[in-house]
């Protein structure tokens, strides 16, 4: 068994025959989800950027992530 490690895209999801079986069990179109994931992008509230060091990293090594925004 081969792991991979990384993440599918929603595209390369959408084309797994697994997945597009038990779509078409649940009625569910590729439309249906694309059309969901942009509803959910378009209502999300935006994030507040707060900074995460990575264990080991220096200082200046930084990236941004986001947190809720009530969290910050």
């Amino acid at each position: 068994m081969k792991y991979v490690d990384q993440e599918l895209t929603i595209e390369e999801m959408l084309a797994d025959p697994i997945v597009q079986t038990l779509m078409r069990y649940d009625g569910i179109s590729a439309s249906d989800v694309r059309h969901t994931i942009d509803q959910v992008l378009q209502n999300r509230l935006p994030l507040r950027p707060v900074r995460v060091r990575s264990s080991g990293a220096a200082p200046h090594d930084w990236r941004m992530t986001g947190l809720r925004p009530d969290a910050a």
